[in-house]
């Protein structure tokens, strides 16, 4: 494997990078490349997949160069970093320390402390949230002092709410507590808790503050279970929202849930007719969101017309509703929008209903001239084969493999490669060692009906 090629895939954890390494573990060049990665942040959607902590320490064992590394890893985990860099570090150090490194166990306790010591407010911003840092160490911590550090970060989080209030929105004690009860389980949780409330000034503060917030919570729920969604409002929201300059959804996403739980069905045919007479089409485009994961009530004929349109939001909106119907005029637009605009069309997501066999030919000569895949064409892919048997997609799916982003939807497209039949044992063997545990764990079941 080139150099190059090497950078690539390590940096997409790609399981072929790991067997390379394996083949030349005296490799200088790769030893550098993996390196920078352990220094960089290799992240495409941390809460899709976690981080690429495990694999990189894989890269390194196989290198030989455990020691070196984790000198390196250690300073640059101790320092000041960006969120998702400190995770993908922590990580790493987590393996070494599961490995019996007493120098990473270290590491997390004095992390710990510089945390808990420090005098100043928690660093929060979008690239920096030490109050986020310091529970992710705690969680890690977990595994390596077990229910010893709830009781202990316990106590010391309800005395950081007890003498510094005024910090309390960079404090992350509710994430805390309900991962505690993930791992230790809730009655052993609400046990400890319950004892110490009146013994500890400190948890006191803990639990009050908790409930506190639970009956907050309630109560917004409460006012906003009480509170009308009407058309009138809808519509003003996406007039008001499609006047700005920098645009949000997230408005009328908030809306539209509680608007479809009381709706008759009256209300819901009104919407979509007054959809129909918006005369902007950024507005129009941002009502029909309203209506995704559901079928658009006055059909799809409307909406073919808007998906040819040059507004992107309203085109995308409606190719995105038209995705829910089956019928030749579907296949046909999406046929027409991606021979004339290709994949950033977002028409592909229309085969996911109604694709044929012949479209094979048109998807790959589209997919093969690209190798920065987007994520929605990938999600499109995966979809599309494993609802479709053909045995003419490895050249599709083995394209999207390599050069998506996404550990998640490679995933996808793995299982998908198996739905179709076209898995070869060579990626069969990759996947073994990809960065995603679901594709390690898909492989080795896989390779055991093999051997079985």
């Amino acid at each position: 494997m080139s150099e190059r090629n090497f950078y690539q895939r390590l940096s997409k954890g790609l399981g072929s990078a790991i067997l390379d390494i394996k083949a030349n573990p005296s490799s200088e060049e790769y030893k550098e490349i993996v390196l920078r990665f352990c220094l960089r942040d290799l992240f495409y959607d941390w809460q899709a997949e976690g981080t690429k902590g495990d694999y990189l320490y894989t890269a390194i064992c196989a290198l030989k160069e455990k020691e070196y590394f984790e000198k390196i890893v250690v300073k640059k985990f101790l320092s000041h970093c960006p969120d998702h860099l400190f995770m993908q570090l922590a990580d790493i150090l987590f393996c070494y320390a599961e490995d019996g490194s007493e120098i990473a166990k270290a590491a997390f306790y004095t992390k710990y402390d510089y945390f808990l010591n420090k005098t100043r407010k928690f660093a929060k911003s979008f690239r920096i949230d030490e109050g986020f840092q310091w529970d992710y160490v705690t969680k890690q911590l977990f595994g390596i002092g077990g229910f010893a550090i709830f009781k202990s970060h316990a106590i010391n989080m309800g005395g950081m709410l007890q003498n510094k209030p005024e910090n309390k929105n960079t404090y992350y004690y509710s994430d805390f507590i309900s991962e505690s009860e993930k791992i230790f389980g809730k009655k052993r949780i609400v046990n400890f808790l319950e004892k110490m409330y009146g013994k500890s000034s400190a948890i006191k503060v803990l639990v009050d503050t908790l409930h506190e917030e639970k009956m907050e919570r309630k109560q917004y729920a409460a006012d906003f279970e009480r509170e009308k969604i009407t058309i009138n409002s809808l519509l003003e929201i996406a007039q008001e929202t499609a006047s700005r300059e920098v645009m949000h959804f997230g408005a009328i996403m908030r809306y539209r849930y509680s608007f479809f739980e009381k709706a008759s069905g009256a209300e819901i045919l009104t919407l979509a007719n007054s959809i129909l007479e918006e005369e902007n089409e950024t507005a129009k485009g941002l009502l029909l969101r309203i209506f995704s994961k559901r079928q658009f009530p006055l059909g799809f004929e409307p909406l073919l017309e808007y998906a040819r349109s040059e507004n992107k939001i309203l085109s995308e909106n409606a190719l995105y509703l038209l995705e829910e119907f089956k019928g030749k005029k579907i296949h046909d637009l999406a046929i027409l929008l991606l021979q004339k605009q290709g994949l950033d069309s977002h028409a592909l997501g229309l085969l996911k209903k109604n694709y044929r066999k012949t479209d094979d030919e048109i998807i790959y000569k589209l997919i093969k001239k690209t190798t920065s895949i987007p994520h929605h064409v990938l999600v499109d892919i995966r979809m599309i084969y494993n609802r479709y048997y053909s045995n003419k997609a490895f050249p599709i799916l083995f394209h999207t493999y390599l050069y998506g982003q996404c550990t998640y939807c490679r995933y996808g497209i793995v299982k998908a490669m198996k739905s179709c039949r076209v898995l070869p044992d060579d990626i069969l063997e990759e996947c073994l060692h990809d960065s995603y545990f679901e594709t390690r764990k898909l492989a080795q079941k896989l390779q055991k009906v093999k051997k079985s």
